[in-house]
């Protein structure tokens, strides 16, 4: 017996802002995999139109002003709105659908209407996709008692899932310890994404020294990124042919773009955030990318987290450098690729970035072994999209059905 996929509503914080999101590198895969696809997105900037259609799939975006002065305020609130408004329009949706859908809930501040359309039986099927972990990004970014609450919600809501996705090793033995279906979809890039540019075609094309050892960090200036330590470092190794590249916006962008611009450093680059396939070909033109977050005992988000930079890193074939402590750090150690700095003292970090530059060497070693680690270690969103899939394939709709010999369908491939 042959059935259509039924429709999968996204409910995410972002969909079409720059770089790719998770989310909607996920949607891609549902709908060439048969899945037809609608997005309630949270357009936190007003950047793009109420409706829309991206890559195949239909767009809803919700915007309440844009978001700079009253940053973390206006976090709690437009998420509480979002998530209120989103649960009527869905329901909405589900009048007009002939079969119930799946919904797939983006962390946290997606998930609550998410399980109260699964309790009222509107939805087929709940996937809950955690990319961070809970409790240490509202413990850093807000308070104990923000963190305490938003944990308990995510304990008491992860038993309604029937399928749970994630980022991290660590973070999956948290969550299974509430759902043991939990299953870990790395945040890896698809390899037709890195450019086929040499590094000094990539440095001519940007317009970055080509004799110089360059330090990049491509990504989200944020709360928990330690671009202080990198000022502080830029700072210290300013007599050496070393250079330093920071692309990207977020809440502390501009607070460090004026740290940046009293530190007048002719070794330092700072850029607004640009397109995925322009921030790729920073990282090709780097000889080490920086993916040093906060350590702090209690920064446990940071600690646990694998973000999109360091599996780009490694298919760029450039080495990262990373705090000890951290499953970053266990993975440079195994891997061999790159720098783990066991101190956060500028000169401790300054004098290990220097040995690098100074023995090329051990960098093609590392350029090497990060490259080979990737392909390996099938770090690529190929080998994700076949395990996201197979999540799919599981979930209870699917398993109602039989499929006979010979009926080829995504879900059972």
């Amino acid at each position: 017996m042959t059935r259509l996929p039924p429709v999968v509503i996204v409910i995410a914080k972002a969909f079409q802002s720059p770089g790719l999101p998770r989310a909607r590198q996920e949607a891609k895969v549902l709908l060439d995999h048969g899945y037809p696809v609608y997005v309630f997105a949270w357009d936190r900037n007003g950047e793009f139109p109420a409706l829309d259609m991206v890559d195949g799939a239909t767009v809803r975006s919700f915007s309440f002003g844009k978001l700079n002065k009253f940053y973390k305020l206006g976090l709690i609130l437009g998420s509480t709105v979002f998530q209120i408004l989103v649960f009527f329009e869905i329901i909405k949706l589900v009048g007009r659908l002939k079969n119930r859908p799946i919904v797939h809930a983006h962390d946290i501040n997606t998930l609550l209407p998410a399980c109260y359309l699964r309790a009222l039986r509107l939805c087929c099927a709940l996937v809950y996709d955690c990319r961070e972990f809970t409790y240490g990004v509202y413990y850093e970014w807000f308070s104990l008692v923000v963190a305490s609450v938003m944990s308990a919600i995510e304990q008491r809501c992860l038993p309604c899932a029937d399928a749970v996705i994630t980022v991290s090793d660590p973070i999956a033995c948290y969550l299974r310890r509430f759902n043991p279906v939990t299953e870990i979809v790395y945040n890896c890039p698809r390899t037709n994404d890195i450019p086929k540019l040499s590094k000094k075609e990539a440095r001519i094309r940007l317009g970055l020294p080509l004799d110089s050892f360059i330090i990049s960090y491509v990504g989200a200036i944020r709360y928990d990124s330690r671009l202080d330590l990198l000022l502080s470092v830029a700072r210290l190794t300013e007599k050496h042919n070393v250079h330093f590249v920071v692309v990207g916006d977020g809440p502390l962008a501009s607070k460090f773009r004026q740290a940046a611009r009293e530190a007048a450093s002719a070794h330092l680059t700072v850029l607004p955030a640009v397109p995925r396939e322009m921030a790729l070909l920073y990282v090709v033109a780097s000889d080490l990318t920086w993916v040093v977050y906060q350590n702090r005992i209690e920064s446990l988000n940071a600690r646990w987290a694998l973000p999109w930079k360091f599996f780009e890193s490694l298919a760029c074939g450039v080495p990262v450098v990373a705090e000890g402590g951290t499953i970053r750090s266990k993975l440079i150690n195994e891997l061999k690729c790159g720098v783990v700095l066991e101190s956060d003292d500028p000169n401790d970090v300054s004098r290990a970035i220097l040995w690098i530059a100074a023995h090329p060497d051990q960098h093609l070693k590392m350029c090497a072994n990060a490259r080979y680690a990737s392909a390996a270690m099938k770090f690529n969103w190929e080998a994700m999209s076949t395990k996201l899939i197979g999540v799919y394939s599981r979930l209870p709709w699917a398993r109602r059905f039989t499929f006979g010999p010979g009926v080829e369908n995504s879900r059972t491939r």
